[in-house]
């Protein structure tokens, strides 16, 4: 599956709200079995971004930052959603205990904050999304 990120302007969001409101936006372009790698600073705003792909997704409850879990599988709405932050991940033995990256394999989305830390290869259908702090407060979320 080939998305075209292409179809998706750089847009500047202004709060935590906007930021959500822009995943929401972009859910319909997202099929199933897309993983969606989420790069940005600490408090850029990738976990709000999920936040509004959760609810669009119809996802109710808490979403919170699995930072601590790695993982946390998202259920109840229109597609499953597995959130993952691999922010603590490090070592080639990490990365065997987790199976990785069989983890990837859903009928749903996946969305991979901190990417940069997995040293392999990502399947075909991954897109990028980096969220990157403005000096104004605002974030600029562009498609790569």
């Amino acid at each position: 599956m080939t998305i075209s990120v292409k179809l998706f302007p750089d847009t500047i969001c202004a709060d935590a709200s906007a930021t959500r409101a822009h995943a929401a936006r972009h859910l319909p372009q997202l099929k199933p079995g897309t993983i969606i790698r989420l790069h940005g600073p600490l408090g850029a705003g990738k976990s709000e971004w999920v936040r509004g792909l959760a609810t669009a997704l119809g996802i109710s409850g808490e979403v919170p930052s699995p930072t601590f879990t790695l993982c946390h599988p998202l259920r109840g709405g229109r597609l499953p959603l597995d959130h993952w932050d691999l922010y603590r991940l490090e070592n080639a033995r990490d990365w065997d205990s987790l199976g990785w990256p069989d983890c990837l394999v859903t009928t749903g989305l996946v969305a991979v904050e901190w990417p940069d830390r997995y040293p392999g290869n990502w399947p075909e259908n991954t897109i990028d999304l980096k969220i990157t702090p403005q000096s104004d407060g605002t974030r600029l979320l562009s498609w790569t």
